[in-house]
């Protein structure tokens, strides 16, 4: 089936606002300070748990065989983010659809990509079970990817992963019997969950909120355009849908959307404090 541009675009806004708003909410989250910088505190370790899952999810590759996901590539030398959502809220800011102007979604999108693509060093990594210590450098959505897949599974399915850190260790110097790296997994957990993923965890949080909110004000003139007040009965509303939308499920995400603007933001902004960003 093909889309219409618009089409596409309100099926990929609707997925972003909906995975953002599965992380970045107060049942992951405590309330957060508002009147300083600070961190994010996780309402348990099964919540802590629960995100990076998400993480993970929202770093992967949408299916197009799946969803009308069909814009155009961004022409620069690829990135690992331009094999995740970050990719298309990007190409909508170079070609927006349903708002005059995306220039500040694309560029919360373009930011969290920029860290994720950035490099992760780990200084002193020990290894017991490899008897290893190693100053690791990955890039960090690698390693949130490896976090994400080891919260969701037992070890005896993440096969993929562990051939990928095996060839993440031979650069580093030693080849490492695989055998051997499925038995170090723990130490990997200990280092890579426990200790990196939870300093950047209200990190990536503010990034996601910060994409949530951008989406929010792109959307602003679409609804102060489309809705309509109805006489049906109370509080009765309709939106005044582009014509270009056609597609069942494409009118049914405009909607969607549109109702999301309308209920407005109701995690509060906030920003997270330097020491949670000058390390790894």
């Amino acid at each position: 089936m093909t889309h219409a541009a618009i089409e596409q675009e309100a099926i990929l806004l609707k997925a972003v606002w909906d995975m953002i708003d599965d992380m970045v909410n107060f049942e992951i989250f405590q309330y957060p300070v508002t009147s300083r910088p600070t961190n994010l505190v996780f309402e348990s370790g099964s919540h802590k748990r629960v995100f990076a899952i998400l993480l993970a999810d929202f770093l992967a590759q949408p299916k197009p065989s799946a969803l009308p996901f069909a814009f155009a590539p961004s022409g620069q030398p690829p990135r690992e983010t331009d094999r995740t959502y970050l990719f298309y809220l990007e190409a909508i800011g170079r070609q927006p659809q349903l708002g005059p102007d995306a220039s500040g979604l694309a560029a919360s999108a373009s930011a969290f990509a920029d860290w994720l693509n950035a490099e992760c060093y780990c200084p002193s990594v020990w290894l017991s079970e490899l008897d290893l210590s190693l100053d690791l450098r990955v890039s960090r959505i690698w390693l949130l990817k490896v976090v994400g897949d080891a919260n969701k599974h037992n070890f005896s399915r993440l096969d993929a992963r562990v051939k990928q850190i095996r060839k993440m260790l031979a650069r580093h110097g030693p080849d490492v019997d695989e055998g051997r790296v499925y038995r170090s997994l723990p130490d990997f957990q200990h280092w890579f969950y426990r200790d990196v993923f939870s300093y950047h965890a209200s990190t990536i949080a503010e990034f996601l909120d910060q994409i949530r909110r951008a989406l929010f004000d792109y959307l602003s003139p679409e609804y102060a355009r489309a809705w309509r007040r109805g006489d049906r009965f109370d509080g009765d509303y309709s939106f005044d849908v582009p014509t270009e939308i056609r597609d069942p499920l494409a009118l049914g995400m405009y909607w969607d959307l549109m109702n999301l603007k309308r209920g407005g933001l109701a995690f509060p902004a906030f920003t997270v404090s330097p020491y949670l960003k000058n390390q790894f």
